[in-house]
């Protein structure tokens, strides 16, 4: 796993009190998922699978919490929606959540959790390294029948999404993902097209403490608004390869919308540096002095690689905003 220092906190960070520390053994109940769906399911070409880390895409819904983990989960996201901020896409999201709350900061970060979507996925996973893209928390909007997101797919690799309140006491709120692939939903909304209705799952949530996992640079999602009053919480947690020759996903400049650009381009720089130290860690410790190798020189030209577009990312800043819309 990557390592994550969150003992250096950013000013302005209002601590919660958080009544219970988080343990897995109590608030932990993981079950595995009926269905795993991969990207050839969802029709992506050979080319893109090939390009991608693994075929993964999306599962059915499956347990994380316990009754008990999802009782004080909840209770420690109503205490966050004070800090509720909004984005073109968003109405009511909370992010650097895990600054604020030792609860949920050691959820995000489970090796349990971790362990197991690893399993689910086919590749060894880490949380992300940018502590804004673990549990980010969706609110309903105020107004009803305002989507909570509109259809797009994530700033990451992999995430899963968690229901914290309890979808069968509130009407509407679904979550939906597209059985499909990008380049189709780009078509279908640039004509003006209706999405046929058996492109669009909508899996039933048993209760909170429920998610789905995913490959959430390829599938595409959204959640839909409320019909009647209540109250609806979700949480995305971010997780990428951990094996650092993978290709990294994390969009500076669609983040730039969402997280304090001070904030988040430190998160970035760091992220980066940690990629970078990983990649190239096998080759300091080496003790062979025998003459430069291919694969030595692949790595060096990685990790520039690497770094050139980190820096451009940041000297670019915000870039328009990526979503299929409503």
């Amino acid at each position: 796993m990557y390592p994550i220092n969150l003992n250096n906190f950013p000013d302005g960070f209002e601590l919660i009190d958080d009544k219970v520390l988080f343990d897995p053994k109590k608030h932990l109940q993981l079950e595995k998922p009926n269905t795993i769906y991969s990207l050839k399911d969802l029709g992506y070409s050979e080319e893109i699978i090939n390009d991608s880390p693994v075929d993964f895409a999306a599962t059915s819904v499956f347990r994380i919490l316990s009754d008990e983990g999802s009782e004080i989960l909840l209770d420690v996201t109503r205490k966050l929606e004070k800090f509720t901020t909004s984005s073109q896409r968003i109405a009511r999201n909370v992010r650097g959540g895990v600054y604020r709350s030792k609860f949920l900061r050691d959820l995000c970060l489970s090796d349990e959790i971790n362990i197991f979507l690893s399993d689910i996925a086919g590749i060894d996973l880490s949380p992300h390294t940018i502590p804004h893209q673990l549990g980010h928390l969706n609110y309903n909007p105020l107004e009803l029948e305002k989507n909570v997101d509109k259809w797009h797919v994530d700033t990451l690799m992999f995430d899963y999404v968690m229901f914290v309140t309890d979808p069968k006491k509130i009407k509407g709120g679904q979550f939906q993902y597209f059985y499909g692939t990008k380049d189709e939903m780009a078509e279908i909304k640039e004509n003006n097209k209706q999405i046929p209705s058996d492109k669009i799952i909508s899996p039933e949530i048993p209760g909170p403490g429920f998610a789905v996992f995913q490959q959430g640079k390829h599938v595409v999602h959204r959640a839909t608004g409320l019909t009647s009053p209540g109250e609806r919480i979700t949480l995305v947690n971010g997780y990428m390869a951990s094996d650092p020759s993978i290709e990294d996903y994390t969009k500076f400049g669609q983040l730039c919308h969402v997280d304090p650009i001070e904030i988040l381009s430190k998160e970035f720089t760091n992220h980066t540096a940690t990629h970078v130290r990983k990649l190239l860690e096998e080759k300091i410790l080496d003790k062979n002095f025998q003459d430069l190798d291919l694969d030595s020189i692949k790595q060096l030209e990685n990790a520039s690689k690497i770094l050139k577009s980190a820096i451009d990312q940041l000297k670019k800043g915000k870039s328009d905003m990526e979503h299929f819309g409503d």
